[in-house]
């Protein structure tokens, strides 16, 4: 499931870079022009021509002042030695190029506002072709045939009405108005980032292209005919400006070659290859077609498998994407997009460009068993795209196809709720990699809306759909906030649908979870139920009014005195929260479960709901449980706060009054007690540990 390394797409540019070379070597003809400068020293100087301001400094062409008045400054830096011919010797084809050069841009006063490579018949600068202009042209001869300039813009402001975005290339034809653009944001590249930006431009006589930036590689392409737009002799060179915003723009290395040969014995060479390739070619064809019909015939039970998977998935239900689509978006499930991992699969960030939306991608992990994972990924997609309700994270779509299982939620830029509840202690876990601002303080009303909206989210997914469905995996790394602090419970891997007619059950088998959130008797019963779910809230619960993690023990005392505790007197052994929050209450400070972050700014009687709630949901007897709808009046204050025993009670199964098997697979040590039921008086609600 790992995404290709970019070593991987290096070698498979670098092949097709190579079989293009060598395709527009046999087949174009043109004037020659070639050098290479891996850097730029004071002996190069006379090799280029410089507008004021601009000049070789630090091993690099400055193409806009780097000293002084930054602001409302344009430069261009040509190669001065030797013009480019548009047409070769004989004037049957246009000249071909390739050119590979290493662009970097320092912002200073902010960002702003970008630089572009260009070829022109006017290597003069314009006046007043600051700001938005590039170097350009100005707002007298913006978009006049007589500028004779195309250029490949770098654009790092957004200027007009018409850009993108501030973080884009484009091609401009005797004006600042790109023909097309793309946002290089989609490759996690930022141009005025102070990093260096590798770019291969080439000609090939028709159309102009982008073929690479940094390791990725792709086509953005414009058909165009240089002729309309230039004359015979081509100054090749950059050109940048600055605005109110100013920037360093420079060109550390440097590469320009043209394609191809006028010289007789090419020309015999190339007829020769023509002549090879002629008798060649029939052979390749019968040979694609023979291995085309071998293909077609070993693919055909996984693509009939494949048909019916799509028959069964909900025609109504969300979107199905290509998986060329989400590949793009993701840039080949690059590891810088990467949002986060669980043991179900890998999400990832994505640019939906047709939609013009930021998403979540998961890549969903398959088993051995694959007609399974096909039917449980079927019943997943069928049932969660169905729900609605406000404090769920949506499915926008899905995609299977040369063997992926993809899942597409909609994307909360403040991920999960972790990375807010934890932020002091470095812990963030499904946060962007890109994310550096500051968190917003948690504070008591955005922790009790939280728990307000997830405990309306299972009421809805246990009470309010057409079909019950567990979560199975409630805690607060699968909880996304929004910007308004509300919460969006996610991550449906482990969900699960019980029908509500009599002639199923009401669990699910397989112990799943995570450790810390699970109910003592899923490990007897081989099941997840409602009465799991809701202990796994209560828990949840604990966890964002303490801000402590269920998985970490914490050092408890029989004393009040914090002094006293934090120098060690009076430890106790460590203990887990439910058991610490149970303590508290048991001695009548509910209210210091509190996180220490709040500074006691809360609601003590809030905080004493959501604590005997929590315990409630917690109770070692699932039958003691309230249920989620319960949950809901008592949060929102229909209903009373639950008054839970004093002291824990011990965990006893079965339950008295009920018979139920137990399955001792999933038990590694029981202590047995009168009666014939399983005790656990000592042990903790994180003794045992899920996935």
């Amino acid at each position: 499931m790992a995404s290709p390394s970019h070593t991987g797409i290096r070698r498979r540019f670098a092949l097709l870079a190579s079989a293009t070379l060598a395709i527009l070597v046999l087949c174009g003809t043109c004037s020659c022009l070639q050098f290479s400068y891996p850097t730029f020293g004071a002996a190069n100087e006379a090799d280029f021509s410089f507008t004021p301001g601009a000049g070789i400094e630090d091993g690099a062409l400055q193409i806009t002042p780097s000293t002084g008045d930054l602001r409302h400054r344009s430069g261009r830096v040509c190669y001065a030695r030797e013009t480019l011919k548009l047409w070769n010797r004989r004037r049957t084809a246009l000249t071909s190029f390739r050119t590979e050069f290493v662009l970097n841009i320092v912002p200073r006063n902010g960002t702003g506002e970008g630089m572009a490579f260009i070829l022109t018949n006017n290597p003069e600068l314009p006046r007043n072709s600051s700001g938005q202009w590039l170097g350009l042209v100005n707002g007298q001869t913006d978009g006049s045939p007589a500028n004779r300039i195309v250029a490949v813009e770098f654009d790092t402001r957004k200027s007009g009405k018409h850009d993108h975005d501030d973080n884009h290339v484009g091609l401009d034809v005797n004006g600042i108005e790109s023909a097309s653009a793309y946002p290089v944001g989609n490759l996690s590249i930022v141009l005025s980032s102070g990093a260096d930006v590798w770019v291969t431009i080439q000609y090939d006589g028709a159309t102009l292209s982008i073929v690479a930036v940094q390791t990725y590689s792709f086509m953005y392409a414009w058909a165009g005919d240089l002729s309309q737009y230039l004359t015979d002799d081509i100054t090749v060179g950059f050109a940048a400006s600055t605005g109110d915003f100013t920037e360093l723009n420079q060109i550390k290395s440097w590469n320009f070659t043209t394609l191809g040969d006028d010289a007789d014995g090419r020309w015999r060479h190339r007829k020769k290859m023509r002549l090879l390739l002629a008798y060649l070619i029939p052979f390749a064809i019968a040979g694609s077609f023979l291995a085309f019909c071998v293909w077609r015939r070993l693919t055909r039970p996984r693509r009939l498998a494949y048909r019916n998977l799509e028959k069964m998935i909900d025609a109504q239900g969300p979107v199905k994407f290509k998986f060329r689509e989400l590949r793009n978006a993701t840039a080949n499930f690059s590891s810088d997009r990467k949002l986060g991992r669980g043991g179900f699969g890998t999400v990832y960030l994505g640019y939906l460009k047709r939609m013009g939306v930021n998403v979540a991608v998961k890549r969903v992990m398959t088993s051995g068993n694959s007609n399974r994972g096909e039917q449980e990924f079927v019943a997943e997609v069928n049932s969660i795209s169905k729900l609605s309700h406000r404090n769920l994270v949506k499915l926008m779509g899905w995609c299977h196809e040369r063997g992926e299982l993809l899942l597409v939620y909609e994307y909360f830029p403040m991920g999960s709720l972790d990375r807010h509840l934890y932020a002091d202690a470095g812990a963030i876990s499904n946060a962007p990699a890109s994310a550096s601002e500051a968190t917003p303080e948690l504070t008591w009303e955005r922790r009790y809306r939280i728990v307000c909206g997830v405990a309306s989210a299972l009421d809805y997914l246990h009470h309010g759909s057409s079909k019950r469905i567990l979560h199975r995996d409630v805690k607060a790394s699968n909880v996304m906030v929004d910007g308004e602090y509300e919460a969006r419970l996610g991550d449906f891997g482990l969900a699960r649908v019980i029908q509500r007619d009599g002639a199923t059950h009401h669990s699910t088998q397989a112990v799943a979870g995570t450790r810390g959130y699970m109910a003592y008797e899923s490990f007897f019963t081989g099941r997840a139920s409602l009465d799991t779910d809701v202990f796994a809230f209560g828990v949840f619960v604990l966890e964002v009014v303490s801000g402590r993690r269920p998985s970490s023990p914490v050092q408890c005392s029989y004393h009040d005195n914090e002094a006293s505790f934090e120098r060690g007197r009076h430890r106790q052994p460590p203990m887990y929260i439910v058991d610490w929050a149970w303590r508290l209450y048991g001695e009548g400070r509910a209210q210091d479960a509190a996180d220490a972050a709040l500074v006691g700014e809360f609601d003590p009687a809030e905080v004493d709901r959501a604590v005997r709630l929590a315990l409630a949901c917690c109770h070692p007897n699932p039958r003691e449980r309230p249920s989620m709808r319960t949950s809901v009046q008592v949060l929102v204050g229909g209903a009373e706060a639950p008054e839970p025993p004093l002291l824990k009670p011990a965990f006893v199964w079965p339950p008295f009054g009920e018979r139920q098997e137990i399955d001792l697979a999933h038990v590694g040590v029981l202590f047995t007690g009168g009666g014939g039921h399983c005790s656990f008086c000592s042990l903790s609600s994180t003794s045992f540990t899920g996935r």
